[in-house]
Order: C-alpha cells, then structure tokens, then sequence
C-alpha cells in the first residue's frame, strides 16, 4: 500500500469537490485514512471594531466548519472507515503545507488530493497560486485533480528520464492498477556547432541507449503489473512533448511523473517540465515524491 494517509485540501469550490471524489476513491482503494482539510485566510479585525463585525467572522467560521462536517460525511457514507475534518485559519497554501509538514514526524502523509481551477486554456496556465504552490512545496505526492472526478484513473501517461525519482513514479504508477500505461522518454540533443553529422550521430546513440533503458523499465513494469504497458521515445523539449502526448491521445487521465527532492531549495524548484505538465495538461497529474 502506497497511501496510508491522504489529505484532501478543498476551498469548497466546485473543482474542489471534484478533488474530494478523486480523494474519497483513493482513500477506499488504498484503506487510506483521510483527512479533509479547508484554510480560509480573514484578514484580523482591528481592535475597537464593533460586535457585528466580529460575529459575521464567527459566522463565517461556523459555516466552513459545517461544510467541512458535511464533506466528512459524504465521504463515510461513501465508505471511507476513518475520515476527521480539519479546519485551519491562515494562507492556504501555507497551511496545507504546514498541516503536510507538521505530521511528518509523527505520522506522514503519503498524498496530497487538490483541485485545479479548470481546464479551459486561460485557466490551465493560471492553474491557481494554492495548487501550485502546494505542488513545489509538499513533502509528499501531490495529486492535482481536473475532469469531474467521477471515473477512476485508468490509462496513465509516465515521463522518464530513468532517474530514481521518475523510477519511483514509474513503479508507483504500476501499482495503482492502471487498464494501459504508456511509457515516454524524451531525448533531449544539445546545440552543437560542430556540424549536422556529429548532431545525427549523437542522435543516433542517445535514441539507442533510451530504447534498451524504456525496454529494461518496461519488463520490469509487466512483472508488477497486468496493464497493457507501450513505450515511446521522442526527441525535443520535454515538456512539449510530453503535453503533445497528451493532446495526441486525449484518453489519458493521468499522468504520474517524479519530481527532485523533498527539502530545502529542492522543494522550490519542482523542477520546468513538471511544473509546466501540471499547469497546462489536461488530465489530472500526481506528482510523485517517495514519503
């Protein structure tokens, strides 16, 4: 079991309910504990303010937490055994890490379930500061969830470039139980000026060595898992291949791909090609960090 404990973050907006579905089926699929949890950020009353301003806080308070008991609900109803609510007040991306972050030294959480802000092309480049930020900051896997969330993930999409953590993404991705997995490795070729022959030379040799590497992890893949696994090899910009994947199968729902590092600068920098798979993929996309 890859997600022992699963926090979904919601806003209560629509894309976010949709998260919560997605949640909700992981949290049944892995026996997960899950945790729903809302931030809202209200900005402090300055002293001497009158009652009422004060009161329409606490109304506002006592609604979120109704909604939070509400999702809880839904989510035991659905089956989820062991399922609490949590309400923080503060950023919301500050507190959604700070909740990731605070529990792991006691009991961590494997993945982080948030809502992307649609799938329009004008809203997958503004994917939204909390799902981003929430993305490069987490200390675990982050699933950022598009679609209606009703379906399970079943054709996935997996970007190598055969490093431990796209490894792990890849091993992860095979025991989620996918119906296909496809393989994609994307070879990059340096500018060279020393001419086109050195350049299709390199070409040449780089396209076999990712051939026997995509076969290796392939077999490997098939041993673990009944899915009907493909590889391919593409040379160009990573990130533009791998979203022109995408657009050239349109039945891909997921993609999982690994990210570098879990601390300090590294949790920064996600790393250009998966940020720029999560912003503008049209799929929903679990960004793999090993807990």
């Amino acid at each position: 079991m890859r997600f022992a404990r699963i926090l979904c973050a919601t806003d209560f907006s629509p894309c976010s309910q949709v998260a919560l579905k997605a949640a909700i089926r992981m949290s049944l699929r892995e026996s997960a504990e899950l945790v729903i949890l809302h931030a809202w950020d209200f900005p402090p009353i300055p002293e001497g303010e009158d009652a009422m301003q004060n009161g329409l806080v606490q109304t506002l308070e006592d609604d979120a937490q109704r909604r939070i008991d509400d999702a809880v609900r839904a989510a035991a109803s659905a089956g989820v055994s062991r399922v609490y609510g949590r309400l923080a007040n503060g950023r919301p991306w500050a507190e959604i890490v700070s909740a990731l972050d605070g529990a792991l030294e006691r009991n961590p959480f494997d993945l982080c379930v948030v809502g992307a802000q649609g799938r329009s092309a004008l809203s997958r480049f503004f994917l939204g500061s909390v799902a981003t930020t929430v993305t490069r900051h987490a200390p675990c896997s982050v699933l950022v969830v598009r679609g209606d969330g009703d379906a399970a993930f079943e054709r996935f999409l997996v970007p190598t470039d055969f490093s431990s953590h796209a490894t792990y993404a890849a091993d992860l991705a095979a025991d989620l139980k996918p119906a296909a997995l496809t393989l994609l490795h994307v070879t990059e070729v340096p500018v060279l000026h020393t001419g086109e022959v050195e350049l299709r030379e390199l070409a040449t040799m780089l396209d076999a060595r990712a051939a026997a590497e995509l076969d290796r992890l392939a077999t490997r893949l098939r041993a673990r898992s009944k899915a009907d696994i493909i590889a391919r090899a593409r040379v160009g910009y990573p990130g533009a291949q791998i979203l022109g994947a995408l657009d050239g199968d349109p039945s891909i729902d997921l993609v999982v791909m690994g990210s570098e590092g879990r601390t300090g600068i590294k949790r920064l920098l996600l790393g250009s090609v998966a940020e720029k798979v999560v912003r503008h993929a049209h799929c929903s996309v679990l960004v793999a960090r090993e807990v």
